[in-house]
């Protein structure tokens, strides 16, 4: 599950038990209930802090000229909670979030559409939104800065905070809904898909810190950036930790039979373990090779 295509990593998303100890990979096999099928829950964890993982990706120089354009001279990665842009953001957040609600009420007031849609979470009136705790969440995106990336680095350096709109996660019940995007006085309600929202509840069952993550490099004004979301992260130990999850059905041959059963797999990985290498192209690699394509497109 470490190399994945950043369409699957926006299908596969997050979670997962720390079962494993620092330093060693360690997957643990359970059997669950569920969904008429027996269950197999798999959880696997990657935290080793101090180990280089192995990276093939190597700078080419062409590659470089065609993003220095866009390179960001001041980044402000997951990491950093001291840096005036950071605070900045959060307090903008804290002092908006009264705008940002008030923008989704009217929304919902004035779209038939829009009402009808939020009706399927019980959203119709200014109570029901107050019924609705929202909380602050940081998007990071990927800078083109990194296609300086050298072996062993940590890859978070190279992440940084997008400013061009706030998200608020919404939960009723302490139950994730999904979020609201608020940019230009504007608020969206956007649902968010179950694989990322069971990677969500695991980094609270952690007791860590939820942070957004844009895995695809952005070559727009950080000031602009308002970004999807393609997973959910958390930093420990000044690492950036990825928190997968995805389930499905699978045939499982047992002797001479054959079972059906629904499997769930949760994996937390560090960054560094997540882009190592195994097979084909590095990771860093292919998403460079993403962006300078739609480079090449543009007028």
């Amino acid at each position: 599950m470490k190399k994945i295509s950043l369409i699957t990593a926006i299908l596969l998303l997050l979670n997962a038990y720390s079962y494993g100890q620092k330093g060693k990979v360690q997957t643990t096999t359970i059997k669950g209930r569920g969904n008429a099928l027996d269950t197999v829950v798999t959880r696997k964890t990657e935290l080793s802090f101090n180990k280089n993982f192995p990276n093939s990706y190597k700078k080419k120089e062409s590659v470089v000229q065609t993003l220095r354009p866009y390179l960001v001279s001041e980044i402000v990665d997951p990491r950093n909670h001291s840096h005036p842009i950071y605070s900045n953001h959060v307090r903008d957040a804290r002092e908006k979030l009264p705008e940002a609600k008030a923008a989704l009420l009217q929304h919902i007031k004035t779209s038939s559409s829009y009402k009808e849609y939020m009706n399927k979470y019980n959203i119709a009136s200014e109570a029901d939104l107050n019924s609705i705790t929202f909380v602050h969440i940081p998007m990071y995106y990927i800078t083109p800065n990194i296609v300086f990336f050298q072996n062993s680095e940590n890859v978070a350096k190279y992440y940084n905070l997008g400013t061009g709109g706030l998200k608020y996660l919404m939960l009723k019940n302490n139950s994730l809904i999904g979020y609201l995007d608020f940019y230009n006085s504007k608020s969206v309600f956007r649902e968010i898909p179950k694989l990322l929202t069971e990677s969500y509840y695991q980094i609270k069952r952690l007791g860590k810190s939820p942070i957004m993550l844009s895995q695809s490099i952005s070559t727009s004004d950080p000031k602009k950036i308002i970004g999807g979301i393609n997973m959910f992260g958390y930093v420990d130990q000044g690492h950036l930790i990825f928190s997968m999850y995805e389930e499905g059905t699978l045939q499982k041959n047992e002797s001479i039979l054959k079972k059906r059963v629904f499997r769930k797999d949760y994996v937390l990985q560090t960054a560094g373990s997540f882009l190592s290498d195994e097979q084909g192209a590095p990771a860093i690699q292919q998403w460079l090779n993403t962006k300078i394509n739609s480079l090449k497109k543009r007028p």
